[in-house]
C-alpha cells in the first residue's frame, strides 16, 4: 500500500455572496453567485479529460454546489460526493457574517499594524496562523475556532482521503475553502501559501510513499481551458 500515488484536486469553491460582499465566511454559508457558478462551469469542463476515482468536499452548501456543477460538466454526475466536516474553513466565531474589513481591522488594530499586508511582510509563514490566533483572542463569546483545531482536522480528513483510496494513480476531487486550502500548503510548504488564491482555482497535492506533497497552488489552466469547450 506504501507504494500508491494519488493526484488531489484540490478546488476552491465558487464564489457566493458573502465573497461578493467581502463578508467573513467560515462556517457560515452562502450559495454561489453566477458568476460562481460560471466559474465553476468553466472548470469542470476543463477537467473533462481528468476522470476522477472519488469525490470529497466540505459540509458547507458552497462546496457541495461547486462540486455537482464541476461533476456535471466534466461529465461525471455519477460519482457520489462524500461530505467531510473535517475539509471545512476556518471558524470565526462572532465574526461571521462580519465585513472584511471591520473584521481584519480589528485584528490589524490588536496586532499594531495598518495593513494586513504588512501584517503578513513581517510575520512571513506564520501569517495565517497569527492572524487566526488573534480573531480567537478577540471572539470574547468562545465560538471561534482555533488554528491548531482547523489544521488537526485538516490533517484528518487528509487521512481520510489517503486511507479509503487505494487505487494507484487514482485522481481524487476535494472542494473546500481559501483559508483551509492555504492551511494545507502551509503545513506541507508553507513558502508556496497565496493569499490570492482564486475561486475554482486547483491546488494539486500529491500522495507518494506515505507523504504529501504539492505538484502546484492556485492553478486557474483548467478555468481557461474550460472557457474554450461549448457547453
Amino acid at each position: 500500500m506504501s507504494d500508491i500515488k494519488l493526484t488531489v484536486y484540490l478546488v476552491r469553491h465558487g464564489k457566493t455572496m458573502f465573497n461578493t460582499s467581502r463578508r467573513v465566511q467560515g462556517w457560515s454559508d452562502t450559495p454561489l453567485t453566477n458568476e460562481g457558478i460560471k466559474v465553476a462551469e468553466f472548470l469542470g469542463r476543463g477537467l473533462r479529460d481528468t476522470p476522477f476515482e472519488a469525490v470529497y468536499t466540505s459540509d458547507r452548501g458552497r462546496t457541495i454546489e461547486t462540486a455537482e456543477i464541476v461533476l456535471r460538466e466534466s461529465n461525471q454526475s455519477h460519482l457520489t460526493i462524500n461530505e467531510l466536516r473535517d475539509f471545512r474553513e476556518f471558524g470565526f466565531g462572532k465574526f461571521e457574517g462580519e465585513l472584511e474589513d471591520v473584521m481584519f481591522g480589528k485584528v490589524m488594530e490588536h496586532l499594531g499594524f495598518d495593513t494586513l499586508e504588512e501584517a503578513f511582510d513581517s510575520f512571513g509563514d506564520d501569517g495565517y496562523r497569527i492572524v487566526s490566533e488573534t480573531v480567537e483572542k478577540l471572539d470574547e463569546t468562545g465560538m471561534s475556532e482555533s488554528y491548531e483545531e482547523m489544521e488537526q482536522r485538516l490533517k484528518a480528513a487528509l487521512q481520510t482521503v489517503s486511507t479509503e483510496n487505494t487505487t494507484d494513480d487514482a485522481n481524487i476531487l476535494v472542494v473546500s475553502h481559501g483559508m483551509a486550502i492555504n492551511a494545507i500548503v502551509s503545513f506541507l510548504n508553507p513558502k508556496l501559501v497565496d493569499p490570492e488564491l482564486a475561486n475554482a482555482s486547483v491546488t494539486k497535492i500529491i500522495f507518494k510513499n506515505g507523504q504529501w506533497s504539492i505538484e502546484i497552488v492556485n492553478d486557474l489552466s483548467y478555468i481557461e481551458a474550460g472557457k474554450a469547450v461549448l457547453a
